[in-house]
């Protein structure tokens, strides 16, 4: 009786097993757009944009998102399809690019040889919100000089939205789109400051 037992309950454990959830993987994206590069190229900013500082809490394969003020959760099977930092630095440079008109964007690290016009150096604070609620993306930028040796401009930000439902693509959704923000005020930045340079 009691090996019956064991057996029945080796066979319950197997099938849970068997039964859990398939991990889902997500990446900070926007919908394809066609890119517009200056008409000649060597007119183009260049920018070196460094890897995106993010905090600990978030640098991680699953994607953390906030319950209350005082209270994370994690995902253990909806995760990221690579690094955050490398993820979120990728899309802000492809954007910088797009908005800049310039194919004379970089990410670090660059050759020693690369001559950039600016860097840029971006901290994040705060990168989630609650699941199908408010999303918050907050920080610090600063703006370069080509050498990276004197800061020019250095603007924190705050930016946020909604999910448009407790899915987790809308969440990654919404993440984006606050990325994308970010990008167009560095860009906006670049452009303001390279107007008024002597």
């Amino acid at each position: 009786m009691l090996r019956n037992i064991v057996f029945i309950v080796l066979l319950l454990s197997l099938s849970a097993c068997g039964t859990s959830p398939k991990s889902k993987f997500y990446m900070l994206s926007v919908e394809d757009d066609p890119v517009t590069y200056a008409d000649n190229k060597e007119q183009g900013i260049g920018v070196g944009v460094w890897t995106v500082n993010i905090p600990e809490y978030i640098d991680r394969s699953e994607i953390v998102t906030r319950k209350n003020p005082f209270e994370i959760e994690i995902a253990d099977f909806n995760r990221w399809a690579i690094d955050l930092d490398h993820n979120m630095t990728r899309l802000i440079a492809g954007e910088l690019a797009r908005l800049l008109k310039t194919d004379r964007v970089v990410i670090s690290p660059w050759p020693a040889y690369r001559k950039n016009d600016y860097q840029v150096k971006i901290y994040i604070d705060r990168f989630d919100g609650e699941i199908g609620g408010e999303v918050q993306l907050s920080g610090v930028w600063s703006l370069l000089s080509a050498e990276g040796k004197k800061e020019q401009l250095r603007k924190v930000f705050t930016f946020t939205t909604r999910a448009t439902s407790k899915d987790y693509i809308d969440q990654v959704a919404a993440l984006s789109k606050l990325t994308v923000q970010l990008s167009e005020q560095i860009a906006n930045g670049i452009a303001t400051h390279k107007k008024s340079a002597p």
